[in-house]
């Protein structure tokens, strides 16, 4: 919740349940990357924007995944997987308006056919795990 920003939640849904309200809103997942992008996916979402601060390897088919780097460093570790630097408004090069601008323009190009960098690289084909409900063992 804390990467939402100041606007309004509109609704809060369960794992995998089909998403209908416009604007923000919540869904009950697990921390665990893999699953939670799979509820979300499962949910209706056909574009993710993805922040990592450690960089993980996950392109999350079978929606594009766009990729936000919250460090410059990882970015540069990672540049083959990352598609877009948010570090650089710690580093002062960037301000959040421009880099949101980036990020809009973005997911409009992706939206519009162009390939992110985990579906150029090739990952996701494995990356669909639904999360098992009640006691595991």
């Amino acid at each position: 919740m804390a990467k939402a920003g100041s606007t309004n939640l509109k609704q809060v849904y369960g794992y995998a349940e089909p998403v209908r309200k416009h604007g923000l809103v919540f869904m009950d997942t697990p921390g665990y990357d893999v699953v939670s992008v799979t509820g979300m996916t499962a949910g209706g979402a056909n574009l993710i924007c993805f922040t990592t601060g450690r960089g993980t390897p996950c392109g999350f088919k079978p929606a594009p995944t766009i990729k936000l780097a919250s460090n410059t460093p990882m970015f540069r570790r990672m540049r083959d997987d990352m598609d877009i630097n948010c570090g650089k408004i710690i580093d002062g090069t960037s301000g959040v308006q421009e880099l949101g601008e980036e990020i809009f323009q973005t997911l409009l190009d992706v939206a519009s056919g162009a390939a992110t960098c985990s579906e150029e690289f090739g990952f996701g084909d494995v990356e669909f795990v639904p999360w098992p409900m009640g006691a595991v063992m």
